[in-house]
């Protein structure tokens, strides 16, 4: 790759990226959970975070902050972050701009005046046009760097051990505090991914020290991806693929 050619990519990345991660030699981490809030699991999660003095982002559904906003109220009251994640969860790429901004007027509605001005898309979705979206909203969309399938039926040591292979200073986490559309009741069950985030607490706690995504943020240069269009056979398998056909009705408007 010619050097004028690397040049433009760090442009584009710097200008229209997605954050995955931060640049630093500092032992820090930050933990990011989506789909939530749940008013069984994130309670046991929020215990279990406050035993470690560990800070995390939660990516909140405002459907589900909505329901719950004792539990939103009780994660801000902690010291973590909220990050808008939609209001009812659809993959961003498939709906129009006009719906995506009205997806993340009513999530910030649903976590006002608790949110912060940061993004993930459901699936971790993108586009040109929906990630401009986003940026147009003045949001910063974040990604990650590490996860462990817990969308997945996985037991809690395969998921610590996936966990202590990708952590590395500077990465951000993807884990579910909810799942929004499970495919089982094994699936929706949290317990096995709450023990291996105390696991890895256990693990890590004396070497690392776990942020929230604002504050690795102040930690190191941002390291941003360029969007990566999902797959179109995987839209289709979407469990909830179907709900995109027109006509869709958007979330509940909120105030400009």
């Amino acid at each position: 790759m010619t050097l004028v050619r690397r040049l433009m990519r760090r442009v584009r990345n710097d200008a229209l990226g997605t954050v995955s991660r931060v640049a630093t030699q500092e032992p820090i981490v930050a933990l990011t959970f989506d789909d939530g809030p749940h008013p069984v699991y994130t309670p046991q999660l929020l215990d279990v975070l406050a035993k470690y003095d560990a800070r995390a982002t939660f990516f909140m559904v405002g459907e589900q902050a909505k329901a719950h906003p004792d539990v939103v109220q009780r994660v801000a009251a902690a010291r973590h972050t909220i990050g808008n994640h939609t209001y009812d969860h659809p993959s961003f790429p498939l709906i129009g701009a006009r719906e995506r901004r009205q997806q993340l007027r009513a999530c910030a509605a649903a976590v006002a005046p608790l949110g912060s001005r940061l993004f993930r898309p459901p699936y971790g979705h993108e586009s040109l046009a929906s990630h401009v979206s986003a940026l147009v909203s003045g949001y910063d969309v974040v990604g990650w760097s590490a996860h462990a399938s817990d969308w997945e039926q996985r037991a809690s040591q395969w998921m610590l051990e996936r966990l202590l292979d990708q952590i590395e200073p500077g990465r951000i986490v993807l884990l579910h505090d909810a799942i929004y559309t499970p495919q089982s009741p094994e699936i929706a069950d949290r317990s096995e991914m709450i023990a291996a985030v105390e696991m890895l607490l256990e693990a890590l706690s004396p070497r690392y020290r776990f942020v929230t995504v604002p504050t690795l943020l102040t930690h190191g240069r941002a390291i941003r991806t360029w969007y990566r269009p999902p797959d179109r056979a995987a839209l289709a398998m979407l469990p909830n693929y179907d709900r995109y056909a027109p006509p869709r009705r958007g979330p509940p408007s909120a105030p400009e």
